[in-house]
């Protein structure tokens, strides 16, 4: 599952059509890329690592990006998009963007259940409680630097997971019910952080993003038991706060 941190400015006064949903770009730059300025980044820009995770040790896994980093680089933008557009519009624009998580997946997948350092130092209940609270200071960390629209996006049907399902032999390529369970469990705590902040911080807004229940054949991915990645559905369920100017995914 991609893990990111992803800056999505609107257009303004751009049509609505498949390819564009809301008026957004249809290909966003990456941050990183030097074939790229802040006239592109204006409009759009990605932070976004594939494989990160909540935990910085998920990251170090596969040697990815950080969600910390990804955070640092944010706030470079911001005073790049303050310096060319100027503090008062910049400002503006950052506090009407919607901010969009999607990460966790691999915390587990790719590092809890992978690394037999990580299940002898934490039972999973505190695994999940120790991702939550990273979260918290993540979304706590947005709303620092200006935003206030935050989509927050939960944990898929992991056990369902094209990958999962391949390496599940004895069950019969099956879902893995102890993932899932995992994953409804980890994406009620989310939700009750998101009610947590919306009453602590002032002009929070903050929406949790449920991908759970979704599987690889909803997105047209026929039966979806051989390897490949499912998709969750942050993005769409994030666009329905309907930002005004621009939308960072995470």
């Amino acid at each position: 599952m991609v893990e990111t941190l992803t800056a999505v400015v609107r257009r303004e006064g751009s049509p609505m059509a498949k390819s564009q949903p809301f008026g957004f770009k249809q290909t966003i730059p990456a941050y990183l890329d030097p074939s790229y300025n802040i006239s592109d980044f204006a409009t759009g820009v990605t932070f976004a690592s594939t494989a990160t995770g909540y935990d910085i040790a998920t990251s170090n896994v596969l040697s990815v990006i950080p969600l910390w980093k990804q955070l640092e680089y944010y706030k470079n933008y911001q005073k790049q998009l303050q310096a060319y557009l100027g503090e008062r519009k910049a400002n503006d624009v950052i506090s009407h963007a919607l901010c969009m998580t999607s990460t966790g997946t691999n915390d587990f997948l790719e590092n809890c259940y992978a690394i037999p350092g990580i299940s002898s130092e934490y039972t999973v209940e505190e695994y999940e409680n120790f991702l939550v609270g990273i979260a918290g200071s993540f979304t706590e960390k947005l709303h620092e630097f200006g935003a206030r629209k935050i989509s927050l996006g939960g944990l898929p049907l992991m056990g369902c997971m094209p990958l999962e399902r391949t390496g599940n032999f004895m069950g019969g390529s099956e879902c893995v019910g102890s993932f899932n369970y995992v994953a409804a469990a980890f994406n009620g705590k989310l939700n009750s952080l998101v009610i947590e902040q919306n009453k602590k911080f002032d002009g929070m807004q903050m929406v949790f993003s449920d991908p759970y229940g979704r599987k690889p054949a909803d997105y047209g991915r026929g039966r979806g038991n051989r390897g490949g990645v499912l998709c969750d559905r942050v993005v769409r369920d994030g666009i329905r706060m309907q930002s005004e100017k621009l939308i960072y995914m995470f």
